[in-house]
Formats: C-alpha cells, sequence, structure tokens
C-alpha cells in the first residue's frame, strides 16, 4: 500500500511538472510568406524568438515560392481561409484588399506602428510595412573585378548569353521594374503614360539572355559562374555574397533603381483572437527588425531600428544619396495596372528572347 501510494504521488507530481514545464498552447496561426532563405532568416530572427516569448501561441510558418502563388493560394481558400496572414508585396496586398480577401487592423492596438516609416503605409492596417528592398544589378566578382557602375552592362557584347532576367512566368515585379528602368534610360514617358521605349530596350537585350526562369535561382547561377551578371534583390544578393564568400555582389546603378516593399497581412474570414495582431505587432519592433536586417539585409521600416555599421553600409536604402536617386514607384498605382504592364513584358520582350 505505501509503495503504491508513492507510485501514484510520483505520477501525480511528474504530471504536473509536464504541465508547468510545457505551457499549453492557447491560439495556432499559419503565416505565409516567402519560401528558401526568407523562410529560414525569418524563422530564426522572428518566429522562433515570439514563439519563446509567447509560448502560448504557436506559428506555423508555410512558404510559397513567390506573390503570385499567395494571390492564388488566398482565391482559391476564399470561402474558407488555411491561412491567418500573409507576407506580400504591397501592389498584391492592394489587389486581396479589393477583393476582400484581407482585413483591417486597430493600428491603435499596434504599439510600433506608430513608429513605422511612412514609406509603404499607404494601405495602412490592411497591410503595415515589413521590409524594404530595392532591385539590384547583380555580379560574379570573377567576372567583373570592378563593379559595373550602369544597367548599360546588360546590353554589353562581353556578356551576350550570360546574363539572367528573372520573369517566374512573366508575372514577377521585377519584370515591371526592369520595363520602368529600362524607359528611363531611353527618356520614355514612364509608366503613368506609356513604357514602350522600356519594352524596346529589352526586346534587344531578351536574345542575350540566358535564361528567365533560372533554376535553384538567379543568385547561385551568378555566384557559381554560370553567368556574369542578373537581375535580383538588395537583400538576397548580400545574404548569398556572405554565404559564397564574395563570389557574387551587386549593385545600385548610376541611372538610379527602384525600392519594393512587402507588408504583412491579415486575412479575412478567420477567427479574431488578437493572436495576429500580437505576431504582426511583434514583427514590426525595433529590436526584432533589426535582427532580421543583420541576417538578411533588408532594410527596416520601424524608424526607431538601430543597426550596427556593418550592416547598415549593405543596404543602399541607408544610403541618402541612393535615396535621392531612386525611381519613383507608387505600387498602389502598379497593382491597379499590374497586368497591363505586364501584358508587353509577355506579349514582346519574351518572345524576343531563344
Amino acid at each position: 500500500m505505501r509503495l503504491s501510494k508513492l507510485v501514484s504521488a510520483s505520477l501525480i507530481s511528474f504530471s504536473t511538472s509536464i504541465l508547468y514545464s510545457f505551457p499549453a498552447i492557447s491560439e495556432e496561426i499559419v503565416v505565409m510568406g516567402y519560401r528558401g532563405v526568407f523562410e529560414d532568416n525569418f524563422k530564426s530572427a522572428v518566429v522562433e524568438p515570439f514563439q519563446t516569448e509567447h509560448p502560448d501561441i504557436k506559428v506555423i510558418y508555410y512558404g510559397v515560392q513567390n506573390t503570385a502563388t499567395m494571390l492564388g493560394n488566398m482565391r482559391a481558400q476564399k470561402d474558407a481561409p488555411q491561412t491567418d496572414a500573409a507576407i506580400l508585396d504591397i501592389s498584391a496586398a492592394n489587389i486581396l484588399l479589393k477583393e476582400g480577401l484581407i482585413r483591417e487592423l486597430d493600428t491603435s492596438k499596434l504599439s510600433n506602428y506608430a513608429d513605422l516609416g511612412e514609406f509603404g503605409r499607404e494601405i495602412g492596417g490592411y497591410g503595415p510595412p515589413l521590409t524594404y528592398d530595392t532591385l539590384t544589378l547583380m555580379y560574379n566578382t570573377k567576372a567583373f573585378p570592378e563593379k559595373p557602375n550602369s544597367w548599360d552592362a546588360l546590353w554589353h557584347e562581353k556578356v551576350k548569353d550570360r546574363i539572367i532576367v528573372p520573369s517566374e512566368g512573366g508575372g514577377d515585379i521585377q519584370a515591371i521594374l526592369m520595363m520602368i528602368i529600362a524607359d528611363k534610360m531611353e527618356g520614355g514617358k514612364g509608366y503613368r503614360e506609356s513604357l514602350q521605349a522600356g519594352v524596346d530596350k529589352l526586346v534587344k537585350l531578351a536574345p542575350h539572355v540566358q535564361t528567365w526562369e533560372p533554376k535553384p535561382d538567379t543568385y547561385t547561377l551568378v555566384a557559381n559562374g554560370s553567368a556574369d551578371l542578373g537581375i535580383g534583390w538588395n537583400a538576397r544578393t548580400q545574404f548569398y555574397a556572405d554565404k559564397t564568400g564574395g563570389l557574387i555582389d551587386g549593385v545600385a546603378p548610376v541611372e538610379g533603381t527602384a525600392a519594393q516593399i512587402n507588408v504583412i497581412s491579415a486575412t479575412a474570414n478567420r477567427p479574431r483572437n488578437g493572436a495576429v495582431e500580437t505576431f504582426i505587432n511583434y514583427a514590426i519592433d525595433p529590436t526584432v527588425q533589426a535582427r532580421f536586417s543583420k541576417l538578411m539585409y533588408y532594410a527596416p521600416t520601424n524608424t526607431k531600428t538601430v543597426l550596427d555599421d556593418a550592416t547598415q553600409k549593405r543596404i543602399p536604402l541607408l544610403n541618402p544619396e541612393l535615396r535621392s536617386n531612386l525611381i519613383p514607384v507608387n505600387w498602389i498605382e502598379i497593382g491597379d495596372i499590374r497586368q497591363t504592364l505586364l501584358e508587353p513584358w509577355r506579349r514582346n520582350v519574351l518572345p524576343a528572347g531563344r
């Protein structure tokens, strides 16, 4: 009897210790975002520390290829959404807003919202800005011991058939930005009127493009010498520069470049338990943003974020001289005419390739 009572007491004590050692999860949210290195670093810098600080909220990160995939998923799940939040570019978020697929957050309850920069706050609580980035001309450092300082390098004979311009089926925002940049180089009218000058310039480039659909990705192919030049995002270029020991680097050319905004939006028609707001507010916290920027070189959106000098020097948007040379792009306007802008890319530019 004594042994039986002792065993029972031990079991009760052990069960109680389990309850207190492993707090019960009261909420679970699914966050959809970009897969690959973005997913790996976002989990490390944001998701995992969040769960340490909020053990009652479980965050499942669902990685997908690109924004087009996110749009497709959210439209397909309109009546029964499977995700609670999405990280995507602001032009796509604006499309989802108009289709009623994301909901407005009460920004007065997000303690970090007031400290966000004005750039990217166009849709307010429907998508607080999470990251800023810039399009970059990336190059293999062995092929270019000196940095190419102009987008014109893409049209040079020496890199014929050694260029990669990612298009992702003709639907990527990099395609839109390349038309805008090429149009500016040719003294065109701009995207509000016509990008024909830019389209014509890219048609001349198309036969010399090695691939529009790089696999595994542009950064790897440029770094390993399969290509000499490519178009990509600064954040990923800097990340791969570290990973490859400097075999790849990027530059913001003298003609200027353009900035891109990723926002984080709450999905409509999902339970409102406050967990999503808690996570989003955490993701835009200055300390958390600094941690993510240090890992992946995205420009932080929270104006109170403090970065070390080494990280700051590798984020062009934090350079006042570059900011003054940015090509203005209103992503809300782009979202409204996205398909119209991409039509000549699909109809003229891609067919002109090999």
